[in-house]
């Protein structure tokens, strides 16, 4: 049951213009740090600007992003530079990063396949795992999370008996709070209830906003971004 936590919900106080002037540039530097060409095509400017205006609207329901489509497209590249402009635009911001705090300040991104590792170590904490079973308290909490190339972790796994499910509990405990969660993935939304199930599904029909990438050219075959 939603806790209706309207307060989790975030936005960036800035322009259209502005917000999608930050994310083309921190884009491009994204692209270029891995020594490749940034080429924004129309379709990679639309999406970015989906995202831009998503980011910015104060009048959008949704409390989430789902970047879907073909491999190599860009999703990761949005992610991470919306990753970097957060980071960037609230530097100065005195804030406590302390785990107790809910939710937990902060934006944090992880690939969707460490997810297990991390379910692992919170439902069975050791001494030697303990830094992964926190790590996986806080994806849980934090104001908000980026979960890269959701579905190519297992959906499932067995721990010392146990059936896990971390990503389906992330997105669970996170639809409840209404935390800002951005996700990418190569599944489309009807395959998120063939792999998952249909109330995963449903979740993300209420929580995302869909920016789909389809088919278009992977940037990594044409050596760009």
């Amino acid at each position: 049951m939603s806790t209706k936590n309207t307060a989790a919900r975030f936005r960036l106080d800035y322009t259209l213009e502005q917000a999608l002037a930050m994310l083309r540039t921190a884009c491009r530097v994204e692209v270029q740090s891995r020594c490749r060409t940034y080429n924004e095509t129309p379709q990679f400017l639309k999406h970015i600007s989906d995202v831009a205006r998503w980011i910015t609207a104060t009048d959008n329901s949704s409390f989430g992003l789902f970047l879907c489509g073909g491999a190599g497209n860009g999703k990761t590249t949005i992610l991470r530079a919306l990753h970097n402009v957060v980071n960037f635009v609230r530097r100065d911001e005195r804030f406590s990063s302390r785990d107790d705090c809910f939710p937990v300040k902060g934006f944090s991104f992880v690939p969707a396949k460490n997810l297990v590792q991390l379910a692992k170590a919170y439902a069975n904490p050791t001494r030697e795992n303990e830094a992964d079973a926190a790590l996986f308290k806080r994806l849980r909490n934090i104001e908000i999370l980026a979960i890269d190339d959701l579905g190519q972790e297992p959906k499932e796994c067995i721990h010392y008996g146990d059936f896990l499910t971390p990503a389906i509990d992330i997105i669970s405990s996170r639809y409840d709070n209404q935390l800002c969660t951005l996700i990418s993935s190569n599944l489309t939304p009807p395959e998120i209830a063939s792999y998952y199930d249909e109330r995963i599904a449903d979740r993300f029909r209420e929580m995302m906003t869909i920016v789909n990438f389809g088919n278009e050219v992977s940037f990594r075959k044409s050596n760009n971004a």
